[in-house]
């Protein structure tokens, strides 16, 4: 049960809260209801994240909450623009809440000090036990998230990879069907793309978390030279399914069915060998057998040109298609040496 990360920050939050009311019950703290949820709202997915948005929370308490103090002085003592501001600070609040947490935070700390002083006052003593209050929840979640069944960005990293893979795999496997078969299911296509960029999303945001955690057993240099032959791989697949959409004649495709076989199953190869050598700890060295796959498909429709059997949409869908090959081509070229 306890290799369920969800379980796990179950538990670290459990904990957490359950310090935090021990402490109100002994100390009575003036506002310890804000160290109460702060300590409950701080956790991640990853010891890292955690660190991370306790960092920003506290940063954003401190530079938030003084500056709406400050303008809270300043305004005419009236509702309307307190309200103003309370529903712009939700607004801003919700909008960032997803993607960029550090101005969720900062907004966060605006409307605090903005809704305390609609429903009752705000004064410099209040914003002085809210920053302390922020830092006691802060340290409290930290001290969890270390303590209480950790749970490593590095780990969830490496174990979402090899997830990528087989997405990627999926993928490419719907990709070559449609290029030898009459049905195009742009609506499967689009959903293995979908996945896929998720997937890359939560392993850069991960990335990002690896920054904050200690005690990493890989190289970073190593997991980001991963993650960016990974994130070459998709663009490279979304960009031809993207384009399969728009078929007009298979026909050439159906005559080059077994290079185009050879090919992707170098490219899978190359997948393969992203997480070989991360789990190795070695930095990638990709084989020349994409390039020479590529290279023999491009002599096979070169011959085939010579046949006027191809209509002139069979070639410009050929070609629409080499674009992302010599991409991809071209980005392994530097990975091999």
């Amino acid at each position: 049960m306890l290799s369920n990360p969800n379980v796990r920050l179950g538990l670290q939050a459990a904990v957490a809260m359950a310090i935090a009311l021990s402490l109100q019950h002994y100390y009575h703290f003036e506002r310890s209801y804000w160290s109460i949820f702060t300590s409950m709202l701080l956790f991640s997915q990853t010891l890292g994240g955690s660190i991370k948005k306790s960092l920003e929370r506290v940063i954003m308490t401190i530079l938030g909450g003084s500056l709406a103090t400050g303008l809270y002085f300043v305004l005419p003592a009236t509702q309307w623009p307190i309200v103003s501001i309370v529903l712009c600070s939700v607004f801003f609040q919700v909008c960032f809440l997803q993607r960029f947490y550090l101005g969720s935070a900062f907004f966060a700390s605006i409307f605090i000090v903005f809704f305390f002083a609609l429903i009752q006052t705000w004064s410099l003593h209040l914003l002085f036990v809210r920053i302390l209050e922020t830092l006691l929840g802060a340290a409290i979640t930290l001290g969890c998230s270390f303590l209480i069944f950790p749970i490593t960005t590095e780990n969830n990293l490496l174990s979402k990879i090899p997830l990528f893979i087989r997405d990627a795999r999926a993928l490419s496997e719907q990709i070559l069907a449609t290029l030898l078969s009459a049905e195009t299911d742009a609506k499967i296509m689009h959903q293995k793309a979908n996945a896929c960029l998720l997937l890359l999303s939560e392993l850069d945001q991960d990335y990002v978390h690896l920054g904050y955690e200690l005690g990493r057993h890989h190289s970073k240099q190593e997991i980001k030279q991963t993650l960016k032959a990974l994130g070459r791989f998709y663009h490279y697949l979304s960009g031809i399914a993207s384009s399969l959409v728009h078929l007009q004649d298979r026909s050439l495709f159906l005559d080059l069915k077994a290079e185009l076989q050879a090919l992707f199953n170098a490219s899978l190869q190359d997948l393969s060998d992203v997480n070989r050598a991360l789990v190795a700890e070695k930095n990638i060295l990709f084989s020349p057998e994409f390039s020479m796959r590529y290279r023999i498909l491009q002599e096979k429709a070169a011959f085939l040109a010579q046949n006027t059997v191809y209509t002139q949409k069979a070639w410009l869908d050929y070609y629409a298609f080499c674009h992302f090959l010599k991409a991809m081509d071209d980005a392994l070229k530097v990975l091999e040496k």
